[in-house]
């Protein structure tokens, strides 16, 4: 099972309403310091976030307790506008421990988190996205060409990686990422790489951190050995 932790940043939208109108460029300046301190804190822990929201945060948490993730969460009180309430839910399928989690985080309180935790015996497992000839394509057109060919990719994406459970985050230049169910071999994600002539580098691991230096580590040896679509899988389960 993973373990996802949803952080709710309570009010958010109100805040940014007592900003007046010329308040676009304080919003992403808060989110940019808000991001950088979430993920700094969490790295720390051996734990994934992304903000796949600003107003919403995702975590894979596994190895965490609920009194680690509230330590965490007290030290982004130096960033945050708003209070922030946590939800925990471990589940095989990540996708529905979001959707846990995500409930769970409308019922803790202000700085407080609620929920199951899967401990440090559960798999992670990220597929770590990279479409193939992207830096050309850009060169040759331009840099918002790749920027339609990734969002045009993220949807195929998400389509294919629902069958494994799977929640499909950007992570900016031609990167995207899933956290889907631990699989066993390529054919699962074989028929998106050759759809999307991408390299797809698997990590499986016990924590979220461990789960994504392998993906990255595998796609690193598919852009050393090939050009054309590909998948390669890397795991530690000790």
């Amino acid at each position: 099972m993973v373990q996802v932790t949803i952080l709710r940043l309570i009010g958010y939208r109100e805040w940014t309403e007592t900003l007046g109108p010329d308040r676009e460029h304080i919003i992403q300046g808060v989110q940019a310091s808000l991001y950088n301190r979430l993920v700094s804190l969490f790295s720390g822990r051996n734990a994934w976030a992304h903000p796949f929201r600003y107003d919403y945060m995702f975590v894979i948490s596994n190895g965490l307790r609920n009194e680690e993730i509230r330590e965490l969460m007290r030290e982004l009180r130096e960033v945050s506008p708003v209070p922030i309430s946590g939800g925990t839910h471990s589940h095989e399928e990540p996708r529905v421990a979001e959707q846990g989690a995500f409930k769970l985080s409308h019922l803790a309180g202000p700085w407080n988190v609620v929920g199951d935790e899967a401990g440090g015996d559960d798999l992670v497992c990220i597929a770590h996205i990279d479409l193939v000839n992207s830096t050309l394509g850009t060169i040759r057109n331009s840099s918002y060409w790749l920027y339609e060919r990734v969002w045009s990719a993220l949807g195929l994406v998400n389509n294919h990686v629902t069958s494994l459970g799977g929640l499909t985050f950007y992570l900016g230049g031609d990167n995207i990422v899933s956290v889907i169910k631990p699989i066993k071999n390529t054919d699962a994600l074989m028929p998106l790489a050759k759809a999307l002539n991408a390299r797809i580098g698997v990590g499986i691991g016990r924590t979220g951190r461990e789960a994504m230096k392998l993906a990255t580590e595998a796609l690193d040896e598919l852009r050393v050995g090939g050009n054309g679509p590909l998948v390669r899988i890397l795991e530690n389960t000790q």
